[in-house]
């Protein structure tokens, strides 16, 4: 293809799975719809969550509020987004691409940038993987993100060594009265307490991951063709005990598409996903909520979305992305 010829935009869904905030939702799915009218986005909205300004909403354009059960760290994100990818199918929506975000995401250039950049991929989709635990992978393994890993040894031996019982929804109670808990953790390691996510887990005996199925983890937060989607989905209900194993780990979202995915042999992703989230610093689960000062680094990273941003934490954050996201795309001037 001539390098003056445009491709045409395929179709994209803009997936965002949220639970509070709906002014801030409101201003992102208003940037969205603006640059890209043609767009359908599907929110999942935690049912128990603050309530969405749904009439706002859809007066934006073509967008679906749907309810959902929505858990902290555990298979219901997967679940939810199944949902989704059956909501699209069961109403014969067809589209290019799935953009799976958050409430808590924000574009970082022009919505029509973005999807030029998705029309010109060749691969199927934008994927951050990589083995989680390295020293047992085969020889040969994909290595996925160059130079990536989803945990420090320690960290990721305690998620994913370990099934857990939850004892609900984690909170700032919980999380004290599990913390003096947390010492049993250096001198045994049978029974672990983890008090972000506010689980006691007990020691794998025969774990099901292994040379022939090596443990791939990253974000969940990342950009798939419907097949790697719909294909992620069906092997979730084809395999009930391999799904239940998932569900007693912590954090499965963050390794179960991967390890399904990178493990059949039937894709073939860039292993970046055009996200820009900063860890530094913090201890727990949650990436650091980002201001002005990021911002430098947010344009010259080449992501399309950023993560996390909060108008309460910095507003001006949000007004200069306004002004990168409102301005023409590259592709029409």
């Amino acid at each position: 293809m001539s390098a003056n010829v445009t491709r045409p935009r395929g179709r994209v869904v803009y997936y965002l799975q949220t639970h509070n905030r709906p002014a801030q939702v409101l201003r992102l799915v208003g940037l969205i719809t603006a640059g890209s009218p043609d767009a359908l986005v599907l929110i999942s909205h935690d049912a128990a969550g603050t309530p969405l300004d749904e009439p706002a909403l859809r007066a934006l354009g073509n967008v679906r509020v749907l309810l959902a059960k929505c858990g902290y760290g555990d298979f219901s994100h997967l679940d939810r987004y199944f949902a989704a990818v059956d909501w699209l199918d069961d109403h014969g929506i067809d589209y290019d691409w799935l953009e799976n975000l958050t409430g808590s995401d924000y574009p970082v250039r022009p919505i029509a940038e973005i999807e030029d950049n998705l029309a010109a991929t060749t691969t199927d989709g934008y994927l951050q993987y990589a083995p989680v635990f390295p020293e047992r992978v085969p020889a040969g393994a994909d290595p996925g993100t160059p130079g990536y890993r989803l945990a420090l040894p320690f960290y990721a031996r305690l998620r994913y060594d370990y099934q857990y019982r939850r004892f609900g929804v984690p909170s700032q109670h919980k999380l004290r009265l599990m913390r003096p808990l947390m010492l049993v953790n250096l001198f045994q390691p049978w029974l672990k307490f983890n008090n972000s996510y506010a689980a006691v887990g007990v020691k794998i005996r025969h774990s099901r991951f292994g040379p022939d199925f090596p443990l791939y983890g990253g974000s969940f937060f990342c950009t798939l063709r419907p097949a790697a989607a719909r294909y992620v989905r069906d092997y979730a209900r084809a395999n009930p005990e391999m799904t239940a194993f998932f569900k007693r780990l912590l954090a499965p979202e963050e390794v179960f598409m991967h390890s399904v995915l990178v493990n059949s042999g039937k894709f073939r992703f860039t292993p970046d996903p055009k996200r820009y989230i900063d860890w530094t610093g913090q201890r727990h689960t949650h990436p650091r909520t980002l201001g002005v000062a990021d911002l430098d680094k947010i344009l010259a990273s080449g992501a399309h979305w950023a993560r996390k941003v909060d108008p309460d934490h910095d507003t001006r954050l949000l007004d200069l992305l306004d002004e990168q996201v409102r301005r023409a795309p590259s592709s029409q001037r």
